[in-house]
């Protein structure tokens, strides 16, 4: 039997190889597949947590950017009021001097001058704040999940990163900004008499010409050279190298993405599409004006066609004040009828330029307000910005490439 067996596995010692290599390598080969898809579902785990974890510190982000942006925009409608102030000048109107054309024509410079310069500084704040807390927190989310890299940044680095836009508020960034407008305004403006009758296409035009021309400067343009409104030409030194070599880093990224293409397209946007809602808010309130005018010749005997009442008493006091200057420069088109059942053709309404300038004066006379109802002009263009889909994009983006390790 012992022989018989021992001549059956000789016969057959091939067959038993093949077989045991072929069993084998099947056994190797479903624990090296198993292994495999074990890992393969770890790292898929892994990227998952990481993808989550990623995008709540995103949204969270956004969040801190959103709310950085609201603060930050009450400052600086007080610091645009504070510097394009109509208050003054109203109140010698209200004393009837022998100046009052001059001081019209002051008014007009500062009206216009304001109104742009809150188009064109929310959006410069709006993107480069979006900016900075993206890249903030790209850095401080690479600071607490790498282990590859070494990343320290703390709330001090922190705070003098974010301190650096206080150079538009408050070192004179903003005050560059009003002087290149303001000489644009008065460049184009200064030959419009207040006599002059505009419809809302000739609005349009006015702030479309004002735009080209800010844009038109190459070295000063706010969309292209936000970094020279924005920002200090150079990091302020802290007196801490190892503090400085990573706000360099951080300092020179950020100017980079301000003065990218992308960036200054996102800007001029921002900026005609706040032109628009500044026009937008114009008829609005040149709707409600003649309105008003003719409910008063309704119930007034003399119907007088130049005295539209204002809202406000800062329009009232100046369109009271120079009463004598624009007598019969307001004259809605004949196809307004003089009935209040009539609907009004807000395109086809002319008024004199002394009637506009209190709309437009009256239109950013308070700065940012988030609890107003209904939201002023400066709100309004600080809402849109924030919630802009090209700002958020650009907003992820930074995070994106900021939170990545450079190795991944």
């Amino acid at each position: 039997m012992i022989y018989g067996l021992r001549d059956f596995l000789t016969r057959h010692r091939r067959k038993f190889l093949i077989t045991g290599v072929v069993v084998g390598g099947t056994f190797i080969a479903l624990k090296f597949v198993q292994r495999k898809l074990i890992d393969l579902q770890e790292r898929r785990t892994r990227e998952f947590l990481e993808k989550a974890r990623r995008l709540q510190h995103f949204e969270s982000t956004e969040h801190t950017c959103n709310q950085f942006i609201i603060n930050m925009s009450a400052e600086l409608g007080q610091a645009i009021i504070k510097e394009c102030s109509t208050d003054d000048l109203l109140q010698q109107l209200r004393d009837n001097p022998s100046n009052k054309l001059d001081l019209w024509e002051e008014i007009k410079f500062v009206a216009f001058t304001r109104l742009t310069t809150f188009i064109y500084a929310s959006s410069m704040l709006v993107v480069a704040l979006r900016i900075q807390l993206n890249v903030l927190g790209g850095y401080a989310y690479r600071a607490t999940a790498s282990d590859n890299e070494k990343i320290e940044i703390n709330d001090v680095q922190k705070k003098q990163y974010l301190m650096l836009l206080h150079h538009f508020l408050q070192d004179g960034g903003l005050s560059d900004l009003i002087r290149l407008i303001r000489s644009k305004v008065v460049t184009i403006m200064r030959q419009m008499a207040l006599s002059k009758r505009l419809s809302l296409t000739d609005i349009e035009q006015l702030f479309w010409s004002l735009q080209m021309a800010i844009n038109s400067e190459s070295n000063k343009d706010p969309c292209s050279k936000m970094c020279r409104y924005l920002l200090p030409s150079k990091l302020p030194d802290h007196g801490c190298s190892d503090n400085n070599s990573l706000l360099q880093q951080m300092f020179n990224e950020t100017l980079d993405l301000l003065e990218s293409d992308d960036v200054t397209t996102i800007c001029s946007n921002n900026v005609c599409r706040g032109f628009s809602l500044a026009v937008d808010a114009i008829a609005e309130s040149m709707g409600e004006s003649i309105h008003l005018a003719q409910q008063s010749k309704v119930t007034s005997p003399r119907g007088d066609d130049d005295c539209i009442p204002s809202k406000t008493p800062n329009s009232t006091d100046l369109k009271t004040s120079t009463s004598s200057t624009d007598n019969n420069n307001s004259t809605p088109a004949s196809s307004i009828s003089r009935n209040d059942e009539c609907l009004i053709n807000i395109n086809s309404v002319q008024m004199a330029l002394a009637k506009v300038i209190p709309i437009v004066n009256d239109l950013t006379s308070k700065g940012f307000d988030a609890n107003s109802r209904p939201q002023n002009l400066p709100t309004s263009l600080i809402s849109f910005y924030v919630v802009a889909e090209k700002c958020k994009t650009l907003g992820a983006n930074v995070y994106e490439t900021f939170s990545t390790s450079p190795a991944a």
